[in-house]
C-alpha cells in the first residue's frame, strides 16, 4: 500500500458518499447495526492510519493513530472536502 492508495481511497470516499450528506446518517448503515455516521468516521478513522503507517514506516511495530470526530459534526463535515482541511492535496477528477 502507498500514500496513493490511501488518497484514491479517500477520494473514493468522498465521492461515493458526497450526494448522500444531506440525507440522515443517523439510520444504520444497509445491513450492519453501525449508523451510516459511524461507519464513516470508521472509515476515516482507517484511512488515517493506513496513511500514518504508510508515512511513518515502522520497523517493528503499529503505530498507534486514532482520531476522534466530534459527534456534533455533519455529515458534510465527516467527508469535509474543503481545500484548506485537505492541506491542497489537488482534486482528482
Amino acid at each position: 500500500m502507498t500514500g496513493a492508495d490511501v488518497r484514491d481511497a479517500a477520494d473514493e470516499m468522498i465521492r461515493m458518499l458526497t450526494p448522500h450528506r444531506d440525507r440522515d446518517w443517523s439510520v444504520p448503515a444497509g445491513t450492519l447495526t453501525w449508523s451510516c455516521w459511524t461507519t464513516a468516521a470508521h472509515v476515516a478513522h482507517d484511512l488515517l492510519a493506513y496513511a500514518g503507517q504508510v508515512t511513518g514506516r515502522p520497523d517493528d511495530a503499529y503505530l498507534p493513530y486514532d482520531l476522534r470526530v466530534s459527534p456534533d459534526a455533519s455529515p458534510a463535515q465527516v467527508l469535509t472536502d474543503d481545500p484548506s482541511v485537505r492541506r491542497g492535496r489537488p482534486r482528482r477528477s
